[in-house]
Formats: C-alpha cells, structure tokens, sequence
C-alpha cells in the first residue's frame, strides 16, 4: 500500500515538472527546408492544442513566420501583433507561477521569448509592412524596438550586452528615405552604425560597406561637414553614390532569409549544495538552456539586372547573436537555476529523511531528477540570419536574377519581378531556409 502511494505521488510529481513540449517540429522543420511553407503552417494549424496554455506565444511566433513566408503579410502582423500583446501580458509574472517553477523548472511558466525574440516580433513586423509598401508602419515598428531592449535593459539593472539592434535600425532608416526624410534617416544610420560596431565585439559581426556608403551619401545631402568629412576619413575614400544622382533613381531592397534557426536543449552542469541540518555537501544537477546551431545555407548572393551585379551583405546573424546572448542570460540567471536545485535537493532530504520510507525516498529523488530540465522552447521558424541586396535601379519594371550561391556548392537561382519609381523604395523577400 505504501509503494502504491509512493508511486502515486511520484506520478503526480513528475507531471508537474513539465514534460517536452510541441513534439512536431520534426514535421515542420523539413518543409520550411523545402520551401513548402503551406504544409509547415498546416502542421501547426492541426497541432494548435499542443501550443496552448504556456506556449500560446509560441503559436503566434510560428504562425507570424509562416504567413510571411506565404506572402499573407496582413495575417502575419495580426498574429505578430498577438505575440506582442501576450508579451506584455507576461512582463510581469504570477508570483504563484514562479513559485511553482521554482520548485519544478521553468517550463511551468508561459513562455514569454528569448530578448532577441521579443525584438525579432516588431523587425518581422517591420518587414511585413515595407513588403507592403507601407514605410510608415515599419517605422512605427522600428521605433517599438527600442522601447522593447529599454524594458529589457531595465530588467537587467544594465547588465545585459544586447541593448540595441542594428538591423532594426538599418530598416527604420530605409523607412524614412522612403518617405523622403533624410534627417531622421541619418540619426538611425548612424545608430545602426554604432549598433554594428558594437556587433563587431559582441558577435564578430563585420560592418556592412554599404551602411558606410550611405552615411558618407547622406550626411553630404545634408551638409554635416564634420560627419562627412570624419566617415571619408575612417572609410578609406570608399566610392559611393551622391544623393542627387539617386534622388533620379529608386531602390529595392532584396531580404534574403539564410538557413534556419538554431533550437534549444537542455544542458546540465554539477553544482555543490550545502545542507545545514546534515552538513554535508553535496553535488546537485542544474539544467541551463543552450542553443544547437543549425548553420547558414548561402555562402553569398547576387543580384543581376542589365549588366550591373549586387552583392549581398549580412545584416543580422540571429544564429550567432541567440548563442550568444542566451550565454549572457545564463551567467544573469545562474544563482536562480543553482538556488532552485539547491532548494529541491534540501527539501527532498527532509521528506526522505522524515518519511523513513524507500519507496518515498526513490520517488523523491527520481522528481529531483526529472524535474530538473531546462526551458528549450524557442522561435524556430525564424531564420539562421539576414542577408540582404540593395539595389540602385532607374524608373522602370525589372526581373531581377537573384544568384544564391549555397554553401553546399550548389547554386540556387531565382527571379524577382519589380516596377520601381523615381524616389520610390521597394522591399522584397526571398526564401532561402
């Protein structure tokens, strides 16, 4: 009757220590791979249960992906646009939810995004709008994010490294040229380019040349002396085109999406804990997330279009920067995870050592083990980065050949259909997971 018990409540115990959650991207992932993104936004329209509860932001995360991915642009920003209300909606926590992740993990809790996800909600959105034609909105997502990374900065008491995001920055910038505003488009040019350089320490990112070209363009439209004079200086006499030759032109703005996001697992490390009623040390398993790379598909890309080639450069390498900054988040979140196996293991050595029970012991210290698991949700249908061609092109329609050139050695080629103006920007995607 005793070992009935025990195992009860050890059955009880280890459903509430959360078990491994939306079991079908192993579906999914194959045909986002593919290019199928109907039968991937199909998978998760069937699985929609599993998502429920504390995943729900999950769903909005994927869906917002795929919708894009298929061109329905409006129905990607209202599920983006949900995300960001379930975001919100999550910043401050239930005290009884984080009570009980503490004695469990924080799987229990509803999954409220990594940081650079939560930023990724309003650049996906941006995109969406400029793929529409509307700069207007996509400035207005811009500018989202940077009172996102402040609330987050906040939370970290300004220990974090990630606090600004310089792709963002780069398309709020094109935004406002698109709306002929050339004073805001410098400010955010200039961010952008402070974002890079930041880049360059916190991911060895390397600095777009083109961003270079348009703060040496712009900043000579607008007469600062001093900036021009200082970015010729620091850009080596690099070759640019002047604003008065491209107020005659438009441009299109090719966003390529390279290879798929990394996915989480749970890694463990040993901790020793003190207990004061035994006095004895010992050491405890405490799970931390950590991101499994899964790489980039394209080596470089080209744009062609009556004799001229465009080159693509990287402008966000979300691989690298989610390693990265889940590492910093680890280090922040450290005495918490310790803490919470340390508080586990204490409490159960009094049941056991109160219970005189085997059977209750073995349970107790199967629960310590499995509840011991790190949070692996993440926004896998995001892609592995950002590559992006901008192109200089005179009023006219155009097919343009986009040249992939895959890192496997293969070469992927895809035409881009566009009718620009005078002054007129465009935005296009391209899908290459």
């Amino acid at each position: 009757m005793i070992k009935k018990r025990a195992l009860v409540i050890l059955a009880c115990l280890i459903s509430l220590s959360g078990c491994a959650p939306l079991n079908f991207y192993s579906k999914i992932d194959p045909y986002i791979a593919s290019g199928d993104f109907k039968s991937a936004d199909d998978i998760v329209d069937k699985e929609k249960k599993q998502y429920e509860g504390m995943h729900e932001l999950l769903y909005y995360f994927d869906k917002g992906s795929l919708l894009q991915m298929l061109g329905d642009f409006k129905g990607s920003i209202s599920n983006l646009d949900k995300a960001e209300d379930t975001i919100d909606s999550l910043y401050t926590k239930s005290a009884t939810k984080e009570i009980s992740s503490f004695f469990s993990n924080d799987m229990n809790l509803p999954y409220e995004g990594e940081d650079f996800e939560q930023v990724m909600v309003n650049v996906m959105k941006a995109l969406d709008y400029m793929y529409m034609d509307d700069f207007d909105g996509a400035r207005v997502e811009a500018r989202k994010v940077n009172n996102r990374l402040n609330l987050l900065t906040d939370r970290y008491e300004g220990k974090n490294k990630y606090k600004d995001d310089a792709f963002a920055r780069y398309l709020s910038a094109f935004s406002y040229e698109a709306e002929g505003n050339l004073n805001d488009a410098y400010i955010d040019y200039k961010k952008s380019y402070q974002a890079y350089q930041d880049y360059a320490g916190l991911y060895s990112s390397e600095m777009p040349e083109d961003l270079k070209a348009d703060l040496l363009r712009v900043s000579q439209a607008l007469h600062r002396t001093d900036d021009y004079n200082a970015y010729k200086a620091d850009f080596n006499g690099m070759q640019y085109m002047e604003q008065t030759e491209l107020n005659s032109m438009g441009e299109v703005l090719i966003v390529i999406y390279d290879g798929m996001a990394p996915f989480k697992v749970s890694n463990f490390i040993q901790s020793p804990v003190y207990n004061e009623k035994t006095g004895k040390t010992t050491l405890v398993r405490v799970a931390f997330p950590k991101y499994v790379s899964r790489y980039y598909r394209i080596n470089s890309a080209t744009a062609s279009i009556a004799g001229a080639d465009y080159n693509s450069f990287v402008t966000e390498d979300l691989n690298t920067m989610a390693i990265a900054n889940l590492e910093d988040k680890n280090a922040l979140i450290s005495v918490k995870a310790i803490a919470r196996a340390a508080a586990k293991y204490i409490a159960g050595e009094a049941i056991s050592s109160g219970a005189k029970n085997q059977w209750l012991d073995m349970a107790v210290n199967i629960y310590n083990v499995a509840s011991e698991q790190a949070d692996t949700r993440s926004w896998r249908t995001l892609p592995a980065r950002f590559q992006v061609i901008r192109m200089q092109l005179k009023p006219g329609k155009y097919d343009i050949n986009v040249r992939l050139n895959m890192l496997d050695g293969s070469v992927k080629e895809e035409t881009v259909s566009v009718k620009i103006k005078e002054r007129q920007k465009k935005a296009v995607p391209v899908f290459a997971f």
